[in-house]
């Protein structure tokens, strides 16, 4: 019996004729998908699971695939630390649990950078993207006027102030807008001479994040049309780009002045700078007060932390000792609401070095591409940068809202990058 890896002519053909087509639709039903979490989770562990089934039959050459390399050792950022955290975790089956889902994902990560849209697919695959943003953005100002998403979900009204638009895709509308808007912009920067009408979707998408009510959402998409100022200015001009700004601003500010409850949460936070904590916290929906025993947490935990997904058991009594943290929300679990001191009190100073190598890697990938002008990979490099920020205050670094989508763009972007160079 031979002992060379079994081969799959019919597997190869597969993903041939995947890179070959025109658009890459399976992404576009990926992307899609996102927006129904439980069908997205289904999806990457199957992947995984295919991966597993692959390099068994291919004794290990499944993993031989361009990119992969990269792919794991950015991984490794955030899969060691969570390994060396084991030992000391509070929360034990949630930290191994999300370990194991780290692993899942490098496992799906080998089927995602085979699949990566080629530059002969990219044009039309994110003018379809954009498609799907604009459908969920469609989908949140239908819920503001008819108090219904077009899937039958309700207006969240669980704000002192007022109500906030979910869309069908949940809390979390207005993230997840934001970190897929650069899929958006990337469509403006590539047709945007060619279909000036495009430019109209910069402003839709704006006005959709603000019905969000989610003030980091705003946030994370200023940062990412900042990202994008530069490749605009060379694509359309400076005269374009002021256009697009001019549209960023009046997304912002119509629904802000049409729709009274938002302006009061925006005046909410400008009118927390203030010394008094109860101020503060108000202001900043007592995210500061979970900053201050995340804190605690990585103080007392400094070497390996108290675990993935520990802090939130472990701030418990801190929380029902503060003064001003509220007592109807500690029946809650909570995570730290901000990136990095989230994975500082997980995972210790030893997640803390493995993130910086994290941010490092990224950046110089995400300007080696900017050189090479492979736009499509820059596009998705900066899709992972945004979901996997560092000052993150609405989704955990570890959910899997976060993962399942800052690690197969992360894959697509070194899949794309690695084929082609």
């Amino acid at each position: 019996m031979s002992s060379e890896p079994m081969e799959s002519p019919l597997l190869d053909r597969w993903f041939q004729r995947c890179t070959q087509t025109g658009t890459a639709w399976w992404l576009i039903v990926w992307v899609t998908m996102y927006g129904v979490l439980s069908a997205t989770q289904l999806l990457l562990w199957l992947a995984a699971l295919a991966s597993i089934v692959f390099l068994l039959l291919t004794r290990g050459s499944w993993a031989k695939t361009p990119g992969a390399g990269t792919y794991w050792m950015l991984l490794a950022c955030f899969l060691i630390p969570g390994l060396l955290s084991l030992p000391g975790a509070v929360d034990a089956e949630r930290a191994i649990s999300t370990n194991g889902r780290l692993v899942a994902y490098g496992l799906a990560g080998f089927l995602f950078l085979r699949l990566a849209p080629t530059e002969k697919q990219w044009p039309t695959t994110v003018m379809w993207l954009t498609g799907v943003l604009l459908l969920w953005c469609l989908d949140g100002m239908i819920q503001e006027w008819r108090g219904v998403s077009l899937s039958g979900y309700p207006l969240f009204t669980g704000l002192p102030e007022g109500h906030k638009v979910t869309g069908s895709m949940g809390l979390d509308y207005g993230p997840h807008l934001a970190v897929l808007s650069p899929l958006l912009f990337e469509a403006v920067r590539m047709h945007g001479r060619r279909l000036p009408m495009l430019w109209l979707a910069v402003p839709v998408l704006v006005a959709a994040v603000s019905l969000s009510a989610s003030r980091y959402s705003l946030f994370l998409l200023l940062v990412s049309a900042a990202v994008f100022l530069p490749l605009w200015a060379r694509a359309l001009g400076w005269r374009g780009t002021l256009i697009l700004l001019a549209g960023v601003i009046v997304g912002l500010v119509i629904p802000v002045v049409a729709l009274p409850h938002l302006a009061e949460r925006l005046s909410l936070a400008l009118g927390s700078v203030s010394l008094n904590p109860e101020d503060y916290n108000t202001g900043f929906a007592f995210r500061p007060e979970l900053w201050r025993a995340s804190w605690i947490i990585f103080l007392e935990n400094w070497l390996n932390g108290v675990g993935i997904r520990g802090s939130g058991l472990a701030m418990e009594p801190i929380l029902a000792a503060s003064l001003i943290f509220p007592e109807s929300l500690q029946s809650q679990l909570w995570h730290p609401h901000l990136g990095v001191l989230e994975i500082a009190a997980d995972t210790g100073i030893i997640g803390l070095m493995g993130y910086v190598v994290f941010l490092l890697l990224m950046c110089r990938t995400f300007f080696r591409m900017h050189a090479l002008e492979h736009y499509a990979g820059a596009t998705f490099l900066l899709v992972a940068f945004l979901a996997l920020f560092p000052f993150s205050s609405a989704l955990s670094m570890y959910s899997f809202p976060t993962g399942g989508l800052a690690w197969p763009a992360l894959a697509l972007a070194l899949g794309g990058h690695f084929r082609r160079h």
